[in-house]
């Protein structure tokens, strides 16, 4: 098979064998796949800087064995060595791809995805924004640009135009008789935000002003809409909580 060039981030990576690296990177066309970076851990291989965490560049692959490609080169051009190096910046990196593979699975292309990932990924990296507004704005994005964009200007269940709270499990805004178990309160403050979050360009994502006291509350929200719509809980997640508690 003809070797495929593609650009890329590498999302996950893990040991193989003996100095070795499966690598999931998260490609143009391609969707998130999976390579074998052979040698990549040894530190005298030539792959082995560039087949880290988060190394973004042009992808040299051909397809090998186990339904996996095998890595010929990696022409790097960014590292994000300032995420590597702040372990809470490292830890949401690592929940966010977590739920960035847990919606798309593997080899579903998805190049809008792939630019809100990149795009969050320079703004943890060079934009003084709080980590949690961030992580707030990527999980409201991924959710809508996965299929699962909140309703929020009428209540999911009765179409009331009245809105008191929102669901986790009914995708959306709610008024005050269709409250449940799964439903938070939220204002006009925070419905205001969370619709400018799903409906603004990438480049412009963070582009609004909200107290530190606000974007907890959003993180609250877009972090248990992920679980619960995803059904997944995420090891990851728990990790960066504790990183963020310390």
């Amino acid at each position: 098979m003809a070797n495929i060039r593609a650009k890329g981030i590498i999302i996950k990576q893990s040991d193989y064998g003996e100095g070795h690296r499966i690598l999931n990177i998260f490609a143009e066309g391609l969707g998130i796949i999976r390579a074998i970076s052979y040698g990549a851990g040894k530190s005298k291989s030539a792959l082995a800087s560039a087949s880290q965490f988060l190394c973004c560049g042009t992808f040299d692959l051909f397809k090998g064995t186990k339904n996996m490609m095998n890595v010929n080169s990696i022409d790097v051009t960014e590292s994000f060595y300032h995420i590597s190096e702040d372990i809470e910046k490292l830890s949401l990196m690592n929940y966010l791809s977590d739920v960035t593979y847990g919606l798309l699975g593997e080899n579903n292309a998805d190049d809008t995805i792939l630019r809100l990932y990149l795009n969050t990924v320079y703004a943890l990296a060079y934009r003084n924004e709080p980590v949690k507004k961030i992580k707030t704005v990527y999980e409201f994005k991924l959710m809508s640009y996965g299929g699962y964009k909140p309703e929020i200007s009428k209540c999911t269940d009765c179409n009331e135009d009245e809105i008191y709270g929102f669901d986790m499990e009914k995708g959306g805004v709610v008024c005050r008789n269709c409250m449940s178990k799964s439903s938070v309160r939220v204002n006009a403050s925070v419905l205001k935000a969370i619709s400018y979050i799903i409906n603004s360009d990438d480049k412009k994502m963070l582009a609004f002003s909200a107290t530190d006291e606000m974007i907890d509350y959003l993180n609250k929200i877009s972090e248990n809409y992920v679980t619960v719509q995803l059904d997944k809980n995420f090891k990851s997640l728990d990790y960066y909580k504790v990183i963020t508690m310390s």
